[in-house]
């Protein structure tokens, strides 16, 4: 029996088979499970669909925090001095080593997709070709 044979046989007694049936509990958890998404409290569900007052309230809170962090009053000099010297930090330990971080992570993801074609090719379409 050559594999086409084969193959048509099996097509023909899995036509055969009943379609299977939903159990009889499918339905009824279903319709809860929309019925608890549709009763949601108004500030767990998008903000377009929240009422207009609290839309309102949120885009003011916001105008407000934005404007707060663009107008903040001066930074003290202990505040000051510990963000110049993560600065240093940064320039001098960790900055020259990023440009090889960086290769080294997109040499790692070239190395992951080499690897995931190679068992793709070894595996599936081996498989697939049979």
């Amino acid at each position: 029996m050559s594999f086409d044979e084969l193959e048509r046989r099996v097509h023909e007694e899995l036509q055969r088979l009943p379609s299977p049936l939903a159990p009889d509990t499918l339905v009824p958890r279903v319709l809860a499970a929309v019925e608890a998404w549709a009763s949601r409290p108004w500030y767990a569900r998008a903000w377009f669909t929240w009422p207009l007052g609290w839309q309102i309230a949120s885009v003011i809170a916001l105008g407000l925090a934005v404007y707060g962090t663009w107008n903040l009053p001066p930074l003290p000099a202990s505040v000051v001095a510990t963000t110049n010297a993560g600065g240093v930090i940064w320039r001098t330990l960790i900055e020259p080593l990023l440009g090889y971080v960086v290769g080294l992570v997109v040499l790692m993801c070239f190395a992951c997709a080499l690897f995931g074609a190679a068992l793709n090719y070894l595996f599936l379409e081996r498989t697939a070709s049979r």
